[in-house]
């Protein structure tokens, strides 16, 4: 259901993680490991949050 909403795979994958787990905390090499993507594609969803 989040992907007709947002369209980008990477903030659906985000806000899950982060979401599901409010505790949880995070790096962004961790997270591009993690979901698979780009360092790059991680900081731009992180930039377009804050």
């Amino acid at each position: 259901m989040l992907d007709a909403l947002i369209t980008s795979k990477t903030r659906v994958k985000m806000l899950l993680k982060f979401f599901t787990n409010g505790t949880s905390s995070a790096y962004l090499r961790g997270l591009a490991e993690e979901f698979g993507e780009s360092t790059n594609a991680i900081r731009h969803e992180l930039n377009n949050v804050c």
